[in-house]
């Protein structure tokens, strides 16, 4: 028997996608706002367009942005519902390391474990960049590498790779993390979460 989607995950899921339908207008097609996307610098195509309001699965973060702003709709309200809909997902996921199921404050992580979430919920709150972007937002410049290559950072979020301090700063300024005093506290929460010799590895290993 396949597992079935937990009720929030759907429920959310469905609310963003009658959201998305109430904003798009009989005239405009799948097809135009294709092409509006592609004017607009971020093509999606028209089968990601139309699978994004029917609530079957959660869509990307930047399919729904490009069909709100095809729409006219308020970008800050979908990401509200997509980020909503996200967490219920992530949720109700079978994750490779055990979690809480929600993401503790940075003040009380203490954990390998509980620095991983406290990141995932950074990811989904900067909606959800891509590893490719986030390579991109970390690159060195001039040099045509980054800071956080793909299988890094794809390791360190699919809980199979200990996350480094340098990983981790790349990372959440990637995210949108600047302010000193936030930085300070993501880099106190990674001391204490590492803080036992041999901590990273083990968790490499348990993962």
């Amino acid at each position: 028997m396949g597992r079935r989607t937990s009720a929030p995950a759907e429920e959310t899921r469905n609310d963003l996608a009658e959201w998305l339908r109430s904003l798009r207008q009989p005239w405009l097609s799948y097809s135009r706002m294709a092409q509006m996307s592609k004017e607009m610098g971020h093509p999606v195509s028209v089968a990601a367009l139309c699978r994004a309001d029917k609530g079957r699965t959660l869509p990307p973060w930047e399919t729904v942005k490009a069909y709100v702003r095809c729409c006219g709709g308020s970008v800050p309200e979908a990401k509200r519902l997509w980020q909503r809909a996200a967490r219920a997902a992530l949720q109700g996921q079978t994750v490779k390391v055990p979690l809480p199921r929600t993401a503790p404050a940075l003040p009380f992580v203490t954990e390998p474990a509980e620095l991983l979430l406290a990141m995932r919920d950074l990811h989904l709150t900067a909606g959800k960049p891509t590893l490719r972007e986030l390579g991109r937002r970390a690159a060195i410049p001039g040099t045509g590498v980054s800071y956080l290559p793909r299988t890094t950072i794809g390791g360190v979020l699919n809980g199979t790779r200990a996350c480094s301090k340098e990983v981790l700063l790349h990372f959440i300024k990637a995210c949108g993390i600047t302010r000193e005093s936030d930085v300070r506290q993501w880099v106190t929460a990674w001391e204490r979460a590492y803080k036992r010799e041999g901590a990273a590895s083990r968790y490499t290993t348990a993962c």
